[in-house]
């Protein structure tokens, strides 16, 4: 797992599995954190069949761009030819203030479909 997101660290996880964890911010928007990430893997890395993926997406329902960022990563991901693994979890920050309570489940959950 890694929190910046830096190409060379996505390589070496994307031939494993790689879980996204991404906000959304302004109007469906990237996260600077995560931004660069996205726009490298999209501009660079093209074609990703061995990868395989999660997702977990937080936001805010009462945006127009509900997990817009989760959904764009989601999109470029499937538009490479990764596989998710699983369903995206959208974690609504109207309904759940604390996402670790409905995340940790899912993670563990998660981990199991990769046995």
């Amino acid at each position: 797992m890694f929190e910046e997101g830096m190409l060379d660290a996505w390589q070496l996880y994307r031939q494993y599995y790689v879980l996204v964890i991404t906000s959304t911010t302004g109007q469906g928007d990237l996260p600077a954190s995560i931004a660069p990430l996205f726009h490298t893997i999209r501009n660079q890395l093209g074609y990703q069949p061995e990868l395989r993926y999660g997702l977990i997406a937080l936001g805010d329902s009462s945006y127009d761009n509900f997990c817009g960022a989760g959904r764009a990563f989601d999109a470029l991901l499937q538009e490479q030819g990764a596989t998710r693994v699983g369903e995206m979890l959208e974690i609504d920050a109207t309904e759940q203030p604390e996402p670790e309570v409905v995340s940790c489940p899912w993670v563990e959950q998660w981990g199991r479909l990769l046995e």
